[in-house]
Parts: structure tokens; sequence; C-alpha cells
């Protein structure tokens, strides 16, 4: 819900020019329509207090968003966070859709997972090609998103007791996040099998 600020983020990061800025274009509608068909299905369903929701949300926008990655900005920064970032949002989605016990919400969010791979494929593949042309500058970016990643919505209200809610109910965890995204991502990278790594 905090896509303005998401949206200057990436496009400080990569550009609002020629391909760039249409792929930051088109990122940012799709995410807008993940975030109203979530939040229009919550409050069709009353599955959340709408009031409660709002507010929240209001002070997550109005706090904004600031990159995890601190002063380590740039493309190979912004890149591989995403990466990581994307696959996560994937991962938390689609587990998110299976304990719903809606088949409504779990396909709604079926779909949602499905346009995030693609993202996280984009940048995955963008990343991989910035590995073979700037191993070390790269390598160096990657190190440091693995290491202190975090996911954008850090700062919202209630994040920590949310995330432990997430955890009991096996929607998202240390554990999926090493198995079911750093691991995969650096396999298909081939990161420790590059001569850069050893």
């Amino acid at each position: 819900d905090n896509l303005p600020s998401y949206h200057r983020e990436i496009a400080e990061n990569f550009s609002r020019d020629g391909a760039w800025g249409t792929w930051v274009g088109r990122w940012t509608a799709e995410e807008n329509r993940h975030g109203i068909v979530m939040r229009d299905y919550l409050v069709v369903t009353r599955g959340v207090d709408p009031v409660a929701l709002e507010q929240a949300r209001m002070i997550h926008m109005t706090n904004g968003f600031a990159s995890p990655i601190g002063s380590h900005s740039g493309l190979l920064h912004s890149v591989s966070y995403v990466t990581f970032q994307e696959l996560a949002t994937r991962v938390s989605h689609r587990n998110t859709g299976k304990v719903c016990d809606d088949p409504i919400a779990d396909r709604m969010l079926q779909r949602i997972a499905a346009d995030e791979n693609l993202h996280m494929m984009f940048y995955r593949n963008i990343c991989g090609a910035a590995l073979d042309i700037a191993p070390d500058q790269t390598l160096e970016a990657v190190s440091h998103i693995v290491t202190n990643f975090q996911m954008p919505g850090a700062g919202m209200p209630n994040f920590r007791r949310n995330g432990v809610l997430m955890a009991k109910h096996g929607i998202y965890d240390l554990r999926q996040h090493l198995e079911d995204v750093v691991w995969p991502v650096l396999r298909k990278w081939r990161i420790f099998e590059r001569e850069d790594f050893t």
C-alpha cells in the first residue's frame, strides 16, 4: 500500500527514461492492481476491520518508505534487493492463499503470486547478467542484500507482531526465506560455482 514511495524508490534507482521508464510504469500499475484487489477483498468480505485497515494504511503511507539498502543504493543493490523481495512476496502470497480456506482468496492470491514471480524473474535475469559483466560489484551487492534483508513493510504498524503471526500460520518464516527464496536464487545464479566467489 505504500506504492507512491516504492515507485519513487525504483524510479530513482532505475530511471524513468526509455525501456526502464516503461518497466517502472508497468511494474507500478501491476503492483497497484494487487493492492486494490486485496484491499477490496478484505473490505467486501469483512476479513478485517476496514477502519483499522485504513488507519494502518494512512500511517504507513504518511511515514513513506526508506529503502532497507540505505546508503548502498544504486542499480546493482536495487536489482539484487527486488530479486529477493519479489520472490519473498510471491511465496508469502501463495502461502496466504493456501491457509485462507477460501477458494476465491486462494485464486486471487495465486494470480498475484504469478505476477510477483514474473517480476522476480525479470530482476533475477538482470542481476544474473550483471554477475557476468561486473562480478565483483554484483557479488558485493548480493552479499549486502542477503545479509541485511528486510521486507518493505518493515515500517508498518505492528509489523513485528504480524510477522510472528505469519510464521505461526506457515505463511512466511526464516526457514522459508532461506529455503524458498535465498537458496533458489543463489543456485540459479550459480553463485557458488563462480571463480569470483572462491
